[in-house]
């Protein structure tokens, strides 16, 4: 799962925004088709998008959101192996 930068989604022409009080907010369905992700756990308020009202969403509360995958087993041992090391440095 990549981070989400805001720009990109800014820039996304598919990805539906509004800027409010200089905090930018972000059409959960559409990143949702963008990210090719279920948002369905992301909090957010109603906000009005052209001609309806649809659920909205800071950067942060997407991110929040998100379902994390699960690590791999190499990545369990990688992250350990990582986490050895540092102790013993």
């Amino acid at each position: 799962m990549l981070k989400l930068k805001k720009e990109e989604l800014i820039n996304e022409e598919a990805v539906r925004k509004v800027q409010f009080d200089n905090v930018w907010y972000f059409d959960v369905e559409s990143v949702a088709v963008f990210l090719k992700e279920d948002l369905s756990d992301v909090e957010g308020i109603t906000l009005p998008f052209g001609d309806s009202y649809k659920k909205a969403a800071t950067l942060e509360s997407i991110e929040k959101g998100r379902k994390k995958e699960p690590l791999s087993e190499f990545n369990k041992a990688l992250l350990k192996m990582k986490n050895f090391k540092d102790k013993n440095s």
